[in-house]
């Protein structure tokens, strides 16, 4: 299958993502002592992350039921715009069961609020076959995906023991 070898990279570096959390969370961190903001930020570096390897699998799991490669990338698009929709939609629900308040603090905080739904969207229309760059497309979305868990993961290791 093309670009094989770049997804199944992403997805190590994924899984290698989640490990070092499990580890430095084992280390550091009592959840008891998380507040508000740690239980979301832990909650969008595991679930980015395992969008961005479940993403970057799902179009070699796909193609083993499928010979055609239009459809296998088609339908890996619309599985991670819907992972990336729960996703989304979860912590937005947690953030509102938590009542924390967004808090755009420059250009980068308003541009990844404006990427993600923008990405969600393009997964759908590029599932229903109006975008014809659905391997760039998918390989956009795991690295968006990797790119939120990483920068979650960062903030962990960052963290300071009270």
């Amino acid at each position: 299958m093309e670009h094989s070898d770049l997804l199944n990279t992403l997805a190590q570096i994924a899984l290698g993502t989640l490990g070092f959390t499990g580890v430095v969370v084992a280390l550091k961190h009592s959840s008891d002592d998380w507040d508000n903001y740690d239980k979301i930020r832990f909650q969008a570096l595991v679930t980015t992350t395992l969008t961005a390897l479940v993403g970057s699998l799902l179009p070699q799991i796909i193609a083993i039921g499928s010979e055609d490669s239009s459809l296998t990338w088609r339908l890996a698009n619309l599985g991670i715009g819907l992972m990336h929709l729960a996703n989304f939609s979860s912590i937005i629900y947690t953030a509102v069961k938590y009542k924390i308040k967004p808090e755009f603090k420059g250009f980068k905080d308003i541009l990844d609020t404006i990427i993600g739904p923008a990405l969600i969207i393009l997964h759908f229309v590029a599932a229903f076959g109006y975008i014809p760059w659905l391997e760039l497309l998918l390989v956009i979305g795991v690295l968006q995906q990797l790119y939120i868990g990483i920068s979650n993961f960062l903030v962990f290791i960052s963290w300071k023991n009270n």
